[in-house]
């Protein structure tokens, strides 16, 4: 039975999401405007004071209109960050620094040689892809090209990438070659080759995967392999971008990544697998779910979807990845004996311990 007063307050709501459209539509006009007055003027995209000016505006108000300060303030946020991603893509489309310029993208039909496509097309570089898993005439198969290329970037499998960059040494292409491989292990003697045989490379690592948008609060890692020259070039791709450029040593790289990929990744996959294996039904747990289960499912569930061979290379072909994993397996165990063994001491100790880490760094 139709609600005469319950259809005359929906029709006022859609009125109301209709004008709100209408704003956010004004809103983004004055965004472009903003945007290309950074341009001309050559001003940072990303002004962190301005936004929280914004946000504290946006909370007042909310907090003076009675409604949910903090729901305003998640509101906004990502209507800033939407912003963001138009005005960083409008400096990387305006950039020109492909101008003239060509790249071939090696694994370019993979997620990441995709996202490589992407970010060099809008820089205005002629881009063509070499993809071993591809018949399409479009397809361009490297070894029977001339490597003119102002850019040859190795987007492919960790354990096919060195190969590739084996035969490059061998081609001897005169452009920069592009290494961007999550882990750098099986890489080194490849790199050493192409080093020995006098061709210009750089190997990077972007922190961050092939769905990202905004590279703000996101990092590239640049190994220079000995050429600077390169890796400022290299380094010039990603400045119309806010991501954040950091130098490394070849030698640290998979220390370091065994902790921030390696371990992030085990913990997240042991996890799932707990709970694909416990007998429970998923949308019960998630009924029953707290604030850290929660938080802990999404970037579980992240995990899970992405490649997992990529996921097996990251843990298999990274030199220090076994004392990661020990030291994972060591302190799950002596957990588990802690708390067998009732040493209520014990386990406030491990998390004290554990909270005094963060807090000093």
């Amino acid at each position: 039975m139709e609600n005469p007063k319950l259809d005359t307050l929906r029709k006022n709501l859609d009125q109301i999401d209709e004008q709100i459209i209408g704003l956010l539509a004004e809103r983004q006009m004055n965004v472009d405007a903003i945007g290309s007055v950074k341009l001309n003027t050559k001003s940072p995209t990303r002004d962190y004071q301005r936004e929280k000016q914004v946000i504290d505006n946006i909370m007042k108000h909310a907090n003076d209109k009675k409604v949910d300060p903090e729901i305003a303030k998640e509101i906004f946020s990502l209507i800033i960050k939407t912003s963001l991603e138009k005005q960083e893509n409008q400096k990387i489309n305006t950039s020109g620094y492909g101008s003239k310029k060509s790249a071939l993208i090696i694994g370019g039909l993979g997620k990441m040689g995709q996202w490589f496509v992407r970010f060099l097309s809008n820089q205005g570089f002629k881009v063509d892809i070499s993809d071993a898993n591809a018949n399409h005439e479009s397809n361009i198969d490297y070894h029977k090209v001339k490597l003119n290329y102002d850019y040859i970037i190795v987007a492919a499998p960790i354990a096919a990438s060195a190969g590739i960059l084996q035969e490059l040494a061998l081609l001897k292409p005169s452009g920069i070659i592009l290494d961007v491989g999550s882990i750098k292990s099986p890489l080194k003697l490849p790199l050493m080759q192409l080093v020995d045989a006098g061709c210009k490379v750089v190997s990077i690592h972007p922190m961050f995967g092939p769905d990202i948008k905004l590279l703000s609060n996101k990092h590239v890692i640049f190994i220079n392999l000995g050429d600077t020259d390169s890796v400022n070039k290299v380094k010039a791709l990603f400045q119309p971008t806010m991501v954040e450029q950091i130098d490394m040593q070849l030698e640290d790289h998979d220390r370091l990544v065994a902790y921030i990929l390696g371990l992030s990744h085990i913990l997240n996959i042991a996890f799932m697998t707990v709970l694909s294996e416990s007998g429970e039904a998923a949308d019960k747990l998630a009924q029953l779910s707290s604030t850290t289960f929660d938080a802990q499912l999404c970037i579980g569930e992240n995990v899970v979807k992405e490649n997992p061979r990529l996921y097996f290379e990251i843990q298999k072909l990274n030199n220090y990845s076994q004392s990661t994993l020990n030291a994972l397996g060591d302190a799950v165990q002596r957990i588990i004996t802690i708390v067998n063994n009732n040493q209520e001491q014990a386990f406030v100790n491990i998390m004290q311990k554990a909270h005094s880490y963060i807090t000093k760094n």
